[in-house]
């Protein structure tokens, strides 16, 4: 979507529930995405966010055992299997950098997400998410 305007973008930036799993997302793509996260404000310029990206169907697995997808649509898991998202950016604070990341975390989220539409892919926001789990599954 090149030469798109911004208000644009911002329409066509939802939430998104069902993908393609099967479409390749390149660590290309996703350090691309989050090239552009690290270019934004940052509270006190601390810039205390650091991420971890998947695109691989067996850590991808992992990761999605640790969300909870739409919670109001009552007994919907999430996406089945071949709906699944096919790549993943984990957006996590640094506490040894700062201990309150204030809304680093939501600046950054929503430029990926812009980004995505820009190259037109699309995502899902989410902080329902099994911590606990992901930093055992992950080893962070």
């Amino acid at each position: 979507m090149k030469d798109v305007p911004f208000s644009e973008l911002v329409r066509n930036s939802r939430s998104r529930r069902r993908f393609y799993q099967d479409v390749n997302i390149d660590m290309e793509t996703l350090r691309g995405l989050v090239d552009l996260a690290r270019l934004t404000p940052s509270a006190r310029n601390l810039q205390p966010l650091k991420y971890i990206l998947s695109n691989t169907a067996e850590k991808n697995a992992k990761i999605f055992g640790c969300l909870s997808w739409a919670l109001d649509l009552k007994g919907w898991g999430g996406p089945a299997d071949g709906e699944r998202p096919a790549a993943y950016i984990i957006i996590l604070a640094d506490t040894e950098i700062a201990k309150a990341v204030m809304c680093d975390h939501g600046i950054a989220a929503q430029t990926i997400m812009l980004g995505a539409v820009d190259k037109g892919l699309g995502g899902c926001i989410m902080a329902s998410v099994k911590k606990d789990l992901l930093r055992e599954l992950l080893a962070i």
